[in-house]
């Protein structure tokens, strides 16, 4: 796959957030960029193949190219293993947007026996959040319940571990004086992020990697929750919101799919690119199970 080269671009600012090394670059835009790690070392393929299947559904996303820093003098300083990186295009689009952070608003854990009624107060609590920022209009607060949905369900389609309250921004315009929430980033850690053919078995030789996309978990808030359980709840209480999502998944066949991994073979090992393919046909097969149970008579 093609990579920009970002070797000449100048460091504006850096990223302090996360544990990736990152910094801000200017071309044509505020850029982020973001260089992988030694336990996520294809976060950079992770974030853009992401991009492209949250886009295909219809799902708001950044916009990320693959990028590659060639100054090894830089590298050593960062302490880097290559220049490979991810360039994400930043989200505020009007000079008037700033952001709002919401990962310090406390989060006490929901335990009840009921998972269902769990994810339900998280939602709930999310909402909470949404409504208690300064001045925010009814209309806005509605379009930031709706954008997280669809933001959750995304998650859930490409198995994204990591959207915490510190990967959730609210959109402040100062001349609109309006809010909208920031669209989804930072889906490094899609479909397990981590290296799938590193996994050694007990004698290590190299274990083979069973498919279940039901032991994946997502959040909701800074709490986690089974894939298949966020899904089930979405479908009973938000599918108005989501059907949209729903049609373009139907519509990817698994030719469809086969035709977009197949750019990323060069870039990602063989198992974890058919992980990929068995995990997009596995979240594909429960959400139209569940769609049926609930409303095909």
């Amino acid at each position: 796959m093609e990579r920009v080269d970002i070797t000449d671009l100048e460091i504006i600012l850096p990223e302090h957030r996360g544990y990736n090394i990152k910094y801000w670059v200017f071309a044509d835009k505020e850029k982020l960029v973001k260089y992988n790690s030694r336990v996520s070392p294809d976060a950079d393929v992770m974030e853009m193949l992401a991009a492209e299947i949250l886009k295909l559904l219809g799902i708001e996303t950044v916009n990320v190219t693959l990028g590659q820093n060639t100054n090894q003098k830089l590298i050593k300083v960062l302490k880097l293993d290559n220049g490979n990186c991810a360039v994400i295009d930043s989200f505020l689009t009007d000079k008037a947007d700033v952001t709002i952070n919401l990962l310090y608003n406390e989060w006490v854990q929901v335990k009840t026996s009921d998972v269902q009624i769990n994810i339900s107060s998280c939602f709930y609590k999310m909402f909470s959040i949404f409504s208690s920022l300064n001045s925010i209009t009814s209309e806005d607060l509605e379009g930031m319940k709706r954008d997280y949905i669809r933001m959750v369900f995304g998650d859930c389609l490409i198995g994204n571990e990591d959207r915490r309250l510190k990967n959730i921004e609210a959109i402040f315009n100062e001349r609109t004086f309006s809010y909208r929430l920031a669209p989804s980033f930072d889906n490094a850690l899609a479909f397990n992020a981590y290296d799938v053919s590193a996994k050694k078995g007990i004698d290590n030789k190299e274990e083979n990697y069973e498919i279940n996309f039901n032991e994946v978990y997502c959040y909701i808030g800074n709490q986690a929750f089974a894939v298949s359980e966020i899904i089930t709840y979405i479908i009973n209480h938000y599918y108005n919101e989501v059907t949209d999502i729903i049609d373009s998944l139907n519509n990817t066949q698994d030719i469809d799919i086969v035709f977009l991994l197949k750019d990323y073979l060069e870039e990602l090992p063989s198992d974890k690119v058919e992980y990929i393919f068995e995990y997009l046909r596995q979240v594909r097969d429960y959400t139209n199970t569940k769609v049926r149970e609930n409303f095909v008579k």
